[in-house]
C-alpha cells in the first residue's frame, strides 16, 4: 500500500471517480483543507486503497480533558472523518452519502499520540454503507473502534 494507490477500473467496479481524485490530492498534499478540518485539528489522510484509508493524527493536546485524555466526544468527530474517507474508496462519480449512525465502543483511554486510524468498508448496498475504524494507540493497543453507517443517494 502506497501514499496514494488504487488499482484502476477493476476494483470494487468503481474505477476513477472524482471521490477518489480527492484522496489522492489529500494524501498528496494538493488539497486545500475546509475550515471545519483546521477548526478541529482534523488533519487529511496518510494513504488510501479500495475499502482501506489510513491517517496519522498527532493528538492537539488542546483536545485533552483536565485528566489528559480525549474528550470522548472527540473519537465521535475523527470517526466520523476516517469513515467518510474509507467510503469515498467505493463511490461512483453519481452517488453522494450522508452519515446516519455512528456507534463507539471506548477500550481504553487516548493520553497521548500520534494516533493512527485506520478505516475499512464492511459493506456496501444499494442504499447504506458501513465502515469500521479502529483507533490503535502509539503501543499498537486498540483504543476504541467505530462503525459508522452512511445512506447512499444517486445524484440525478
Amino acid at each position: 500500500m502506497g501514499t496514494t494507490s488504487h488499482s484502476g477500473a477493476s476494483d470494487a467496479g468503481v474505477g476513477d471517480t472524482h471521490w477518489r481524485q480527492r484522496l489522492t490530492d489529500l494524501t498528496g498534499g494538493k488539497a486545500l483543507l475546509p475550515p471545519v478540518v483546521h477548526r478541529l485539528s482534523l488533519g487529511a489522510l496518510a494513504e488510501w486503497e479500495p475499502g482501506f484509508v489510513r491517517k496519522k493524527w498527532p493528538l492537539d493536546p488542546e483536545l485533552l480533558n483536565p485528566e489528559g485524555f480525549l474528550f470522548g466526544g472527540y473519537y465521535g468527530v475523527l470517526a466520523d472523518q476516517v469513515g467518510t474517507f474509507a467510503a469515498m474508496t467505493v463511490l461512483s462519480n453519481d452517488e453522494m452519502m450522508r452519515t446516519t449512525s455512528l456507534e463507539l465502543d471506548y477500550f481504553r483511554p487516548i493520553g497521548d499520540g500520534p494516533l493512527l486510524l485506520e478505516g475499512r468498508v464492511s459493506n456496501k448496498s444499494s442504499s447504506l454503507l458501513h465502515t469500521e475504524v479502529d483507533f490503535i494507540l502509539p503501543d499498537s493497543r486498540k483504543a476504541a473502534r467505530a462503525r459508522v453507517v452512511f445512506a447512499l443517494r444517486r445524484l440525478s
